[in-house]
């Protein structure tokens, strides 16, 4: 063997081994990049970490999505944010390695906003398979690719030319619909088919209430109180009031649309008061839900004695689904207790004294007591 030879074999494994360790601080240094900011916290902690690493990031190569992707699982709506912003930099690049991010659009178990972010830049290199990815994402975890999925499906069926295919149509679209707006849409459409849509039963709103109230809450200084219902529930039980006057429960039953419960209707109209909702909910099985309520007024919602959702704000609006909690129900009876804080406000805007509550698994979809 040359003098020579032994030179160059010994300079290309020197090479190698030098490439190998530069691969491998590179690797650590993304890793350590996507973990600054996913740092990132409120009032500013974690931020110079992050800009500084939002900076290399983004003067990443586009082979250094994949990555990046993976790293928005289980990060913050504000790291996504940045992330996203970095992956979209990476990308202007080209040359997306588009089978590792088609992979990650696959496995369903990664972050929604991730795999949406996949899904756009799939489709913005390929945008002819946009329309054949989504006739098979109908039932997509991803609420946003869900979304236009139903929206192509709904193309189809109002160019149908039969009304029996469009009712099927329509009704197909209504089982996969998750957005709200959407799913108000559909019925609409359906509606004009003479097919009406109860979207109580849709949505799964919960109507039959018992209601106690009105408790003090004078000057909002009661919303931490811990009146009776909290205590226990008893249904028969009498109890001193705002004003030193006997309360006790009563039955209501909601006919709103949405499950709306008035309770300046069924209680009358007070100001600095506090009201509870009580109802049971019998499961078949159990296991995590999503517990969903619209409430105009601060509140707070008990599943089973244990808190699950708290707001002390008061007339920001309403809407379906304004706040959602998680919450394991149990085989069986559970129970649901709701209270309702209204404050001593007097314009018109702030008049409204109410709640609607739904349940429903994690992709909206309604799941409704036996």
């Amino acid at each position: 063997m040359s003098l020579d030879f032994r030179k160059n074999i010994c300079f290309t494994i020197v090479g190698l081994a030098v490439f190998g360790f530069v691969q491998q601080a590179s690797a650590i240094d993304l890793s350590d990049l996507i973990k600054a900011v996913n740092s990132i916290g409120p009032e500013g902690k974690g931020h110079v970490a992050a800009i500084d690493a939002m900076q290399k990031l983004s003067a990443q190569p586009s082979s250094a999505i994949p990555e990046m992707l993976n790293g928005m699982n289980g990060s913050s709506r504000l790291s996504v944010n940045w992330l996203r912003s970095a992956i979209e930099s990476a990308a202007d690049k080209g040359n997306l390695p588009l089978a590792e991010i088609k992979k990650f659009l696959e496995d369903k178990s990664n972050a929604q906003l991730a795999r949406r972010l996949a899904f756009e830049l799939i489709v913005a290199a390929q945008p002819d398979q946009k329309n054949a990815m989504l006739a098979q994402m109908l039932d997509d975890p991803s609420l946003e690719i869900r979304r236009d999925a139903v929206e192509l499906e709904l193309t189809k069926v109002k160019n149908a030319a039969d009304k029996d295919q469009k009712i099927a149509g329509f009704k197909s679209a209504l089982n996969h619909a998750r957005e709200i707006q959407q799913i108000k849409s559909i019925a609409e459409s359906l509606s004009e088919l003479e097919v009406e849509v109860d979207l109580t039963k849709h949505f799964g709103m919960v109507t039959d209430w018992h209601l106690i109230g009105p408790f003090p809450n004078k000057d909002q200084s009661k919303f931490d109180e811990v009146y009776p219902p909290e205590k226990g529930i008893d249904l028969n039980a009498k109890y001193v009031g705002d004003g030193d006057k006997e309360i006790g429960w009563q039955k209501h039953a909601s006919e709103e649309e949405e499950g709306i419960v008035d309770l300046n209707k069924a209680l009358s109209n007070h100001k600095g008061a506090i009201s509870y909702a009580y109802t049971e909910f019998v499961s078949e099985k159990g296991g995590e839900v999503d517990v969903r309520l619209g409430c105009i007024n601060a509140n707070k919602v008990w599943i089973n004695g244990s808190l699950i959702i708290s707001n002390n704000v008061y007339h920001a609006g309403m809407n379906l689904d304004q706040y959602i909690g998680k919450a394991k129900l149990q085989p069986g009876k559970n129970t649901i207790l709701i209270k309702v804080c209204q404050n001593e406000q007097k314009e018109p805007w702030a008049q409204r004294w109410q709640f609607q509550f739904r349940i429903s698994d994690d992709s909206g979809k309604a799941i409704v007591s036996k």
